[in-house]
């Protein structure tokens, strides 16, 4: 069942706004409906990548039911709100609707050991601005998506009846595209027919890896309405290869190269979590997080190689990020209304990582706050439902762009990002 579910979500792509960054805030199932929360929550298949020592507490569907196994598979929507504005240009970005998948099977072997596997959207940016005048007065796009999928194989082992620890040995998928201002001199573009976002994004040949990128755990329960958890993911480089990339340059024209990104990382976090049950019907949790985006998105460089022009043989473009670290606080509830329904809901809050130095409205991931709602019905003792709302406030920045001339776009330039999510997962414990 499981490889039939990976067969049907593949083939989406994942890109957010709902974020932290480019981290998106939450995994599907009760961390979603949480707001991310989730680092001492042991609920479902959400543990692998909140925190995978919570595989070994994960609790029973119904009391005095032991757990023993669980399917889960989730689809998302999001529908993203962006808008840039300058001198020359007042526009909307194309924002067409994406989809995103995550789901994964969990089974306990023996009452210390409990394994699972999950397929979870981590992360990612889409832009898409057309027909925007440039300092030139010609037309051109700007636009740029970046997408981060990851399959976890993770273990939890029970060191005692209350300590628990945990790894998932993620391999992550990683692929980025990007456009500045691909018709005027000096410009580009990645090329070919990757799919971008289901065509919302501009057609490219992507850049993409394949990484290694391992996440621990520890989950603690101090007394029995009481759990605590800790939660560390590694960083990684992300070597992007594979792409290609034409450049239009000055008295030669558009040159076509192979593209390799080097200097890009995925970022390492801790994260630091409690969870509550005053009642039985009632949790309360709560995240605190540190992302250590200064060592991940300081500088990267687009290399150019093997040009289809000897005049111009290979060509370089730097990034400059220079991203801050975040520090990231999620409060979430959930509340069992009925014996079949129970409503969630919560809040998460990540200060914004990017510099107005270097900001640019294809890397705008300046959202800080968002709301969380949803609910979750129980339709029979083995099948439930979950659905939930998420809303991205708007955060609107004023900044110069500075990227060299002719593809910079003036002073006072103005971004608006925000967006709202709608997810559903299925979740079936025989």
């Amino acid at each position: 069942p499981f490889l039939a579910m990976l067969l049907f979500v593949m083939p989406f792509p994942q890109v957010g706004w709902a974020a932290n960054g480019l981290n998106f805030i939450s995994s599907g199932g009760m961390s979603s409906g949480l707001a991310g929360a989730d680092t001492a929550l042991a609920e479902d298949f959400s543990v692998m990548n909140a925190n995978p020592a919570g595989l070994t507490q994960i609790r029973g569907r119904t009391p005095g039911h032991e757990f023993t196994e669980e399917y889960n598979m989730g689809i998302g929507t999001i529908l993203p709100s962006l808008h840039f504005r300058n001198n020359r240009n007042d526009k909307d970005g194309e924002n067409t609707a994406l989809l995103f998948p995550n789901g994964g099977y969990v089974r306990r072997l023996n009452k210390k050991v409990t394994l699972g596997i999950g397929l979870f959207s981590i992360g990612g940016f889409a832009s898409d601005f057309r027909d925007l005048t440039t300092a030139l007065g010609n037309k051109d796009k700007r636009g740029s998506t970046i997408r981060h999928i990851k399959l976890a194989p993770s273990i939890g082992y029970q060191v005692t009846p209350r300590l628990s620890l945990g790894a998932a040995l993620a391999v992550s998928y990683v692929d980025a595209s990007i456009t500045i201002f691909p018709n005027t001199t000096g410009g580009f573009e990645t090329t070919g027919t990757c799919n971008r976002a289901n065509g919302i994004a501009l057609p490219a040949s992507c850049a993409y890896a394949v990484v290694f990128i391992p996440k621990f755990g520890a989950m603690y329960k101090v007394t029995d309405t009481v759990t605590v958890g800790l939660a560390y993911t590694m960083r990684a480089p992300v070597p992007l290869d594979q792409g290609q990339i034409a450049r239009n340059q000055p008295g030669v024209g558009r040159v076509t190269y192979e593209a390799h990104v080097r200097g890009f990382k995925w970022p390492d976090d801790l994260a630091a979590g409690i969870a509550v049950r005053p009642r039985k019907d009632l949790l309360i949790a709560a995240k605190f997080q540190w992302i250590n985006w200064e060592a991940a998105l300081n500088n990267a460089t687009i290399e150019m190689t093997s040009g289809n022009l000897p005049a111009k043989p290979t060509d370089a473009v730097i990034l400059n990020f220079q991203w801050r670290n975040q520090y990231v606080m999620a409060l979430g509830t959930a509340f069992d209304a009925t014996e079949h329904l129970s409503i969630r809901g919560g809040y998460n809050y990540g200060n914004n990582p990017v510099p107005k130095n270097t900001m640019d409205p294809i890397t705008s991931s300046i959202i800080e706050h968002h709301l969380v709602g949803g609910a979750k019905y129980q339709f029979t003792e083995t099948l439930s439902l979950d659905g939930l709302f998420t809303y991205a406030f708007k955060k609107s920045r004023t900044y110069d762009s500075n990227f060299a001339f002719p593809l910079g776009l003036g002073t006072n330039v103005s971004s608006e990002v925000g967006g709202t999510d709608f997810v559903f997962a299925l979740t079936y414990r025989p």
